[in-house]
């Protein structure tokens, strides 16, 4: 994905029946960059967008932003889409499109490079378990109930001593909830 002084938005779009209608080349580029064979427009357009989001949590928040943009009103928000050696910073508007169709717009905002994170890492083998992260922070929760950097999180957890890195599910941790909850209240 370009990260120039003219930053590419991912664009997709869903129809009154919430299938996916449109991707934009940028959705290309991204998945093909991202390890996102599962994600090529051939693979997703025509599919229920909220199908594909298995946290009943997540799902919940989606379908309340896209019912606030059918009602007339747009939403803005702030996302972390990390890589195993970057963390990556992103603007989603969600919008009304033409023809009725609600447009998510994500735009990269800030892109910071690290030390690469196994466990965000595709392909690796899994079967240690089950991690939450967050899909707006891309904090993990904690057994305690904390949520942590992930970075922070690997080192708490052990998990660079691990024999198999745990699978990761998305998940929102409480603070991004509340954010998330304002954002889409009817004004």
């Amino acid at each position: 994905m370009a990260t120039d002084a003219s930053p590419v938005s991912v664009i997709y779009r869903i129809d009154a029946e919430d299938r996916i209608t449109y991707v934009n080349s940028a959705w290309l580029e991204f998945a093909r960059d991202n390890h996102g064979d599962a994600v090529m427009p051939e693979l997703v357009l025509g599919r229920d967008l909220l199908a594909a989001v298995a946290n009943t949590t997540v799902r919940q928040l989606y379908e309340r932003i896209i019912q606030r943009v059918r009602g007339g009103r747009s939403v803005r928000f702030r996302y972390r889409c990390d890589a195993p050696d970057r963390r990556r910073f992103f603007m989603m508007d969600v919008s009304l499109a033409s023809g009725g169709e609600v447009e998510f717009s994500s735009t990269l905002t800030r892109e910071e490079k690290r030390a690469p994170v196994a466990l965000l890492e595709p392909g690796r083998l899994r079967g240690g378990g089950s991690l939450r992260i967050c899909s707006l922070c891309q904090r993990v929760a904690m057994p305690d109930r904390r949520w942590l950097q992930v970075e922070e999180a690997v080192d708490v957890l052990h998990l660079l001593e691990a024999e198999h890195l745990p699978a990761i599910s998305h998940a929102i941790c409480e603070q991004c909830y509340s954010v998330m909850i304002k954002a889409t209240e009817p004004k």
